[in-house]
């Protein structure tokens, strides 16, 4: 068993191809779709791998060595059976005509075979049966009370022995190839065509471009499935080929899903959040938007006194704003500062960077909270740059202490923002505000569901682009 590789612009093709070369017994063990391209223009094409017996292969080209040019042309382009049928029928012909010419012997080769037998018959001291043959294969034909018998077997059946055990040890030969093909075969996915993007998780072909689009900007899979598949319930079918329509139904839908939060009236502000995410960064941000924009009274306290620096970078920008600045160093500082902070509108408190994987780091946070509960929110800050995996495990460290709000930083600095999505879909909670760069408070920003939109899209970076090239045509 042999086995060749096809390619051509059609299935109709490749089988033909196939039914040429290896005969109408060919054996197809799969086709499927090839993306390289097929010839100069970058066609697709189907790749067809066949299984041959080459002992069939001989009989056809035997087959067609008998046929004129015209008569070749017409056989091979034949349905399979009829090749199957002609084929047959002229090998047992052949057959037919090879076994004539054997049974009748000239005058010379009659005398000679006849001599030899007598010769046989008077060497042997016993007795030939009024059988003329016996089948040797049959062994209860042979007793051993029955004597001996010489038997001289025809040419005929010389020949056909020989032609059986010949067909006998091929079709072996044959099998255990074919049991090897069959068991490189199972292990592989029979699909002649990969399944597009997104389809085990119910993505439709014609949606999958929007599926890919939305997994490039970061989003999960499952998450970016689970838009899309809510798209086709609702997008007529005739409309879901529609970049404008599928997009502005997905807009809406991570508009309407963005919980963010619409006033921050509390008068304690806590910062949390793992080391180098941009807590100081944001306090400074957020208090020189409440001073500047809002003219809200406003004091900073810190409570970091492990970082090297910490409470004279917090110290010199109080100054700057011209707000007062408290650092603690234990709980008992709280009954003394409380009292002093009552004409105030906001107090911003700024905490350690905490992985928070001991309890000594727990334990801290809350021993310097603020003993306040009714007018207190905590914002958990993160920086975009994190990856989904490291975001929702900080989030589930903290959960033990509690947060209300997220801060997402570095925004600037991310390629892509579907993480941020990602993280509110996981953990139940609200965005707060976005660090998009350096400069305080411009590159400070309430958080808003048009700019999740935005972020994941790309809508405003999209229209950017496409004026750039309007103006680069113009000129």
């Amino acid at each position: 068993m042999q086995i060749k590789k096809f390619e051509a612009r059609s299935m109709k093709d490749a089988l033909e191809m196939i039914k040429t070369q290896l005969g109408p017994d060919a054996i197809i063990l799969s086709a499927k779709e090839t993306t390289k391209g097929f010839g100069l223009g970058g066609e697709k094409s189907i790749e067809v791998t066949a299984a041959y017996s080459e002992n069939i292969l001989n009989n056809k080209k035997f087959v067609e060595s008998k046929f004129s040019d015209k008569n070749k042309e017409k056989f091979q382009k034949s349905p399979a059976k009829n090749q199957k049928e002609v084929m047959q029928k002229m090998i047992e012909n052949q057959v037919a005509k090879l076994n004539s010419q054997v049974s009748k012997p000239t005058g010379s080769s009659v005398a000679a075979i006849a001599a030899r037998s007598q010769a046989a018959v008077s060497a042997t001291p016993y007795k030939m049966t009024e059988r003329r043959y016996i089948d040797i294969d049959n062994e209860q034909n042979v007793s051993a009370s029955s004597p001996t018998t010489t038997v001289i077997p025809s040419v005929t059946q010389v020949a056909q022995k020989v032609w059986n055990d010949m067909e006998v040890t091929s079709l072996k030969r044959e099998i255990e190839t074919l049991k090897q093909v069959m068991t490189q075969f199972r292990s592989v996915p029979q699909s002649f065509v990969q399944a597009h993007p997104g389809a085990d998780m119910g993505v439709h072909y014609q949606m999958s471009t929007s599926y890919q689009r939305l997994v490039q900007r970061g989003l999960l899979p499952e998450i970016a499935a689970d838009i899309v598949v809510q798209a086709q319930k609702q997008i007529p079918a005739e409309q879901q080929q529609n970049k404008n329509t599928v997009d502005g139904w997905m807009a809406k839908y991570i508009l309407d899903s963005t919980p963010v939060v619409e006033m921050a009236h509390e008068q304690f502000h806590l910062f949390v959040g793992p080391s180098g995410a941009g807590k100081t960064s944001s306090l400074i941000k957020l208090a020189s938007d409440m001073i500047l924009n809002h003219r809200k009274r406003v004091a900073i306290i810190t409570t970091d006194t492990s970082k090297v620096g910490a409470s004279e970078q917090m110290k010199i920008f109080s100054q700057i704003l011209n707000v007062p600045y408290l650092c603690l160093r234990s709980q008992q500082d709280w009954a003394h500062v409380i009292p002093h902070l009552e004409q105030l509108d906001h107090v911003l408190v700024d905490y350690a960077g905490l992985n928070m994987r001991t309890q000594d780091e727990l334990n801290y946070l809350k021993r310097m909270s603020p003993p306040v509960y009714k007018s207190l929110r905590t914002h958990l800050v993160l920086s975009s740059l994190s990856k989904d995996s490291d975001l929702i495990e900080c989030a589930k460290r903290y959960d033990s202490f509690g947060f209300n709000d997220v801060i997402f930083t570095s925004l600037d600095e991310a390629n892509v923002h579907g993480n941020i999505y990602n993280f509110i879909r996981k953990i139940p909670t609200e965005l707060f505000a976005f660090g998009i760069g350096q400069k305080v408070p411009e590159d400070f920003e309430k958080a808003t569901p048009e700019r999740v939109v935005d972020l994941i899209l790309q809508i405003t970076q999209s229209t950017q682009a496409q004026h750039s090239h309007q103006q680069e045509a113009s000129i």
